[in-house]
C-alpha cells in the first residue's frame, strides 16, 4: 500500500501556465533506489521549478556506474528558477525516479562557430515539464 501511495503522489501534478511539476521523493530517496538505470533521447523545452536549489546539478546520473561525478554550483551553472532548459535526454530507473540532462536554451544558433555547450543532469524534481512530455 505504501508503495503504491509513492507511486500516487510520484504523478501527482500541479498545472503552472502551461507547463507540470511533478512531485517525487527527494533525490536522497532516489539514490537508495536499486535497479538498473535506463537511458532515453528527448527534445524538450523546460523550465528550471522553484524549488531548483534543493538538488545537486550534476556530470552524470547519481545511480550510474561512473566513478567521478562531480557536482557543479547552480550560481555557476548560471540557472536559475524559470530559466528555459533543453532535454536532451532522460534517465529513468522504473516509473518514478527520473534525471534529466539539460542545457541552456537558446532561441538563436550561431552560424559561424559553435560554442561548447554545457550540459549537467538534474533530478526532476528541479524541473517544471510542458504538459505534453510523455515518458
Amino acid at each position: 500500500m505504501q508503495n503504491r501511495n509513492l507511486l500516487l503522489l510520484a504523478t501527482a501534478a500541479i498545472t503552472l501556465t502551461g507547463f507540470t511539476a511533478i512531485n517525487t521523493p527527494t533525490t536522497a530517496d532516489a539514490a537508495t533506489m536499486t535497479g538498473n538505470l535506463t537511458y532515453h533521447k528527448a527534445k524538450v523545452v523546460a523550465k528550471i521549478g522553484s524549488h531548483y536549489q534543493q538538488f545537486k546539478l550534476t556530470n552524470h546520473v547519481i545511480n550510474s556506474d561512473y566513478q567521478h561525478i562531480k557536482t557543479t554550483s547552480w550560481k555557476k551553472s548560471g540557472l536559475k528558477k524559470g530559466t528555459k532548459v533543453v532535454i536532451d535526454m532522460y534517465a529513468n530507473q522504473g516509473l518514478q525516479f527520473n534525471w534529466y540532462r539539460i542545457s541552456k536554451y537558446a532561441a538563436r544558433k550561431s552560424s559561424h562557430t559553435k560554442p561548447k555547450i554545457q550540459k549537467y543532469w538534474v533530478y526532476g524534481q528541479a524541473l517544471v515539464l510542458p504538459k505534453s512530455f510523455t515518458y
